[in-house]
């Protein structure tokens, strides 16, 4: 690792007042030269990874053999791969691996490490695709790569290297220490001015329109959820877009077509950007701009497969399974067809034609929290029924009984509780008698700890209605 990546990664890691004094110096570097000499040559590969498909196919075998090799350190790994007598794994050696289960990492964590902890980070993964938290041990340099694979796929939408970010997402909340005093900070090391999710109320939301213009941001990334109330409360207050702003790139969260709806009146008729990607850091994607919806899956970040119910490849356009991912990033501790726990839709298979990049389309995350269950035991996501409506800030769908729910909402400014009504029959008339609304007036949703929000408090076990068995 390079002077300056080390540098980098502990600026990252390092105290407020570390950051507030040399991130005035960092700022000062060009882009380039900031993120390190790891980045300018992941970067290059992935240029090149565009056009040039003999030299994905290399890059890819080159790297199964490297995490293969990881992999045979390990205790939980060895006796599996000892098993095949494979020294020089191809995918098809891959597939013939089962798919790892977060239950597995869980319960085999140690026995998956390639590498001593003390040369690694431990992270908590938030379980946002399957309500299952893990403790895992990621490569300390992979997060500069991971930059290389997140400004390429940006540059679809018009990102230019040392563009201003306004994050309304994570480091929102972990990089602005006291957001009831102080929302907001810019941070000049990595050119990002940091917005709290947990203030989108009226007051704070108006400061924050005015920090973007203040600060020239070029592109607003972050939560959905979030991004969207920030463009409906600039759609209400008027506000008038600066000429900076470029763009909007999403982070964590599905998105939601009247999300996309909102953001595009509130904000104007800027380019919208989807990525996908896990903390486990086993795939990462990104969406064709002129295909919303449909994703392509990036192979030096590693190999992603899409499969059945007994791990088996799709191979038909159409059809829908499950997201696995085998990571190139991190090595350390090996992650070798993980179930990212997310479905998604066949559109294309990786071939020499495409650049071996796999398509996909409707990706949904398989989250307990996501589904709301009718009265005859289906399974329905808040997205087919939650209409675009100005009265509603927030919401949240709480359930108890199969048909039936209550939905918490939080009202704009200046709406009275009588506005509600018309939404929720909406709501109902969509759900047809499967499945009926009750609202209730709150003042306030509860986020996760990282400042997410969830669309589902869902007290049902969906297992007993088809989720997740086999």
């Amino acid at each position: 690792m390079s002077y300056i990546d080390q540098l980098r990664g502990y600026y990252v890691r390092s105290p407020r007042w570390v950051q507030s004094t040399g991130g005035r110096v960092l700022s000062a570097l060009p882009p380039g030269l900031l993120y390190g000499g790891t980045f300018r040559r992941q970067r290059a590969d992935i240029e090149r990874s565009e056009w040039d498909a003999e030299f994905v196919e290399r890059e890819v075998r080159t790297a199964l053999a490297g995490l293969w090799s990881q992999a045979r350190k390990t205790p939980y790994y060895a006796p599996l791969l000892d098993s095949l007598g494979v020294d020089s794994p191809t995918l098809a050696d891959l597939s013939r691996l089962p798919v790892l289960k977060k239950e597995d990492v869980r319960r085999r964590t140690d026995d998956m490490l390639a590498v001593p902890k003390s040369q690694m980070d431990e992270v908590m993964t938030a379980g946002t695709s399957s309500g299952v938290a893990l403790s895992l041990y990621l490569d300390k340099n992979r997060s500069v790569k991971e930059w290389a694979f997140l400004t390429h796929l940006w540059q679809r939408c018009g990102y230019r290297l040392g563009d201003r970010l306004g994050v309304l997402g994570y480091r929102g909340v972990s990089g602005v220490e006291y957001p009831s005093d102080k929302p907001w900070t810019w941070e000049p090391g990595t050119r990002e001015l940091r917005l709290s999710p947990l203030r989108l109320v009226p007051p704070i939301m108006d400061l924050y329109l005015s920090l973007i213009r203040r600060f020239k941001v070029a592109f607003v990334y972050g939560y959905p959820s979030a991004i969207s109330i920030l463009a409906a409360h600039a759609l209400d207050v008027g506000w008038s877009p600066p000429a900076s702003l470029r763009g909007v790139l999403f982070m964590s969260e599905s998105v939601r077509p009247f999300q996309r709806e909102v953001i595009r009146e509130g904000f104007g008729p800027i380019p919208l950007l989807a990525g996908y990607g896990l903390s486990e850091k086993v795939a990462i994607a990104g969406e064709l701009p002129s295909r919303a919806g449909e994703y392509e899956f990036e192979p030096l970040y590693g190999v992603t497969e899409l499969v059945d119910r007994n791990g088996r490849s799709i191979r038909s356009a159409g059809q829908q399974g499950t997201l696995v991912g085998t990571g190139f990033v991190s090595t350390g501790m090996p992650l070798m067809r993980y179930d990212t726990g997310d479905l998604a839709t066949l559109v294309e298979l990786p071939s020499a034609a495409n650049r071996w990049r796999l398509r996909v389309k409707d990706i949904v995350s398989c989250w307990w929290q996501e589904y709301l269950v009718t009265r005859e035991g289906g399974l329905v996501t808040p997205t087919a029924l939650y209409p675009n409506n100005r009265a509603v800030r927030e919401f949240l769908f709480v359930q108890d009984e199969p048909g039936r729910a209550t939905i918490l909402v939080v009202l704009e400014s200046g709406v009275s509780d009588a506005e509600v009504e018309p939404v929720v029959n909406a709501i109902n008339k969509r759900g047809d008698g499967l499945i009926t609304l009750h609202p209730k007036v709150v003042d306030e949703i509860p986020r996760t700890p990282r400042g997410k929000r969830v669309l589902v408090e869902q007290h049902l076990d969906l297992t007993k209605y088809g989720f997740g068995n086999e």
